[in-house]
């Protein structure tokens, strides 16, 4: 068995962003590859799997998850990651692979109230915002989302928590892991990265 495999999500259909954002020029490169590229640096081209160019993306995330994991050799570790999110990394992608826990997460500080739309308000300091990437036990998510009962989730660590009461591992996150939503997004990536 494989120890380390990575899923590069790129399968959506870019509701908010107008188009296929995955497929956005940046930088000379679709947006998809520089992540991929990233990855390719650490796990083997075999092991990876790019959703939406190597497997069709599915009607849902957890949809193209599944398509994934489906298409991936059997492993001990899984990487998700996201094509919205091409400044993560390749330390970053590091850190998830050699922490053992069976899920782990990149989470940043909230910095907005939050409230809910029945007007009520959460303490924004018991808060984290999730980023992606993230890493799991290979066997335990599939088996989670093969029992049928994930089919729209918005986030991986949830199915893990749902089905099996494991906790998140949370990591520091950062600017770098903003992610492409809005056509304008594009403009902050590119804001950010001549910063650096």
């Amino acid at each position: 068995m494989e120890k380390v495999g990575a899923i590069v999500l790129a399968g959506g259909k870019g509701t908010r962003f107008h188009q296929q954002k995955q497929f956005v020029q940046l930088w000379g490169k679709e947006l998809w590859r520089h992540v991929y590229d990233k990855v390719c640096q650490l796990i083997p081209k075999k092991q990876i799997i790019v959703v939406g160019v190597d497997v069709p993306g599915g009607k849902t995330r957890s949809g193209s998850v599944m398509n994934g994991l489906n298409g991936l050799k059997e492993c001990e570790k899984v990487i998700l990651l996201e094509a919205a999110r091409p400044l993560v990394t390749i330390e970053q992608i590091q850190t998830l692979i050699d922490c053992e826990d069976d899920s782990i997460t990149f989470v940043a500080p909230c910095i907005d109230t939050i409230i809910k739309k029945d007007k009520t308000y959460l303490n924004r300091n018991e808060c984290l915002r999730m980023q992606t990437p993230q890493a799991f036990n290979y066997i335990l998510l599939k088996k989670a989302y093969e029992t049928g009962k994930y089919l729209d989730m918005t986030d991986e660590t949830r199915v893990l928590f749902e089905e099996y009461g494991i906790e998140p591992t949370f990591v520091e996150g950062g600017e770098n892991l903003y992610k492409v939503t809005y056509p304008k997004d594009i403009a902050f990536i590119e804001n950010y990265f001549e910063k650096q």
